[in-house]
């Protein structure tokens, strides 16, 4: 199947950022380096000390941002780069002022057996108070020794992270849907969970009172765009929900 758009829509074009759905993703890290990193690494440890002064819960390790990517035939092949998170930060922190690299993340599109869609809201850190498609920065545990990238795997293991639902909660459907904006990249898993919207909330909720310091603070549920624009949604995510919620896409 070719890469198509999933149809268009006011939000998106109000943030200048579209959906397409590919059949299969290769990620392959490479030992690019990143010149950026390299011209500006005295701002960056400058700039790191003040927020580990701030905040020293933040931890500075590796993690991969996308070199370069193209969609071809139904395909997303990418090059991963080698990044330490302080310059990531860095670079997002200053608006992304190097448009040669990508902020690259999967997401887990999870969609309860009555049609809503589940997203979770981040309890603290760099995206404190969001509510977003559960998911996190591809980094080493993602990798395998030839160097490529299994998403599936990296965003199912964040979703079990965050919620505790594992691969007998989850139906996993063919594809992938991936958002793109600016400087964002976001590649989502599409998921189906095994309950209606209530019961998946309640399970995801007992698993979060059991944790001593969860990702997630709650768990919500959408199923129209009102129901989105009532929440402190970021760009991609609002974006791939109005392609799904205003083309009326099966569920």
């Amino acid at each position: 199947m070719a890469a198509r758009s999933l149809g268009s829509s006011k939000e998106a074009e109000r943030y200048d950022g579209q959906v397409r759905y590919v059949d299969s993703c290769t990620l392959t890290v490479t030992h690019d380096e990143w010149p950026f990193a390299e011209v500006h690494a005295a701002e960056i440890d400058a700039f790191w000390q003040r927020k580990t002064a701030e905040n020293d819960t933040l931890f500075n390790g590796r993690i991969f941002m996308l070199s370069s990517y193209r969609i071809d035939a139904g395909q997303f092949i990418g090059r991963l780069a080698p990044v330490e998170f302080k310059a990531f930060l860095f670079w997002k922190e200053r608006g992304c002022p190097d448009r040669s690299i990508f902020d690259v993340f999967g997401s887990a599109l999870i969609r309860a057996d009555d049609g809503a869609i589940l997203l979770g809201r981040q309890k603290s850190g760099i995206n404190a108070g969001l509510v977003y498609l559960p998911g996190g920065f591809i980094d080493q545990r993602d990798v395998d020794e030839a160097g490529e990238v299994d998403i599936s795997a990296s965003v199912l293991r964040e979703v079990e992270e965050e919620t505790g639902l594992g691969r007998r909660q989850l139906g996993v459907r063919d594809g992938f849907l991936v958002t793109m904006i600016g400087s964002q990249i976001s590649i989502a898993l599409d998921l189906v969970a095994d309950g209606d919207a209530e019961t998946v909330q309640r399970q995801i909720r007992e698993v979060l009172a059991t944790e001593a310091e969860p990702e997630l603070d709650e768990i919500v549920s959408v199923r129209n765009w009102a129901d989105v624009e009532a929440l402190p949604v970021p760009a991609y995510a609002r974006v791939l929900l109005s392609y799904l919620l205003h083309a009326r896409l099966p569920v």
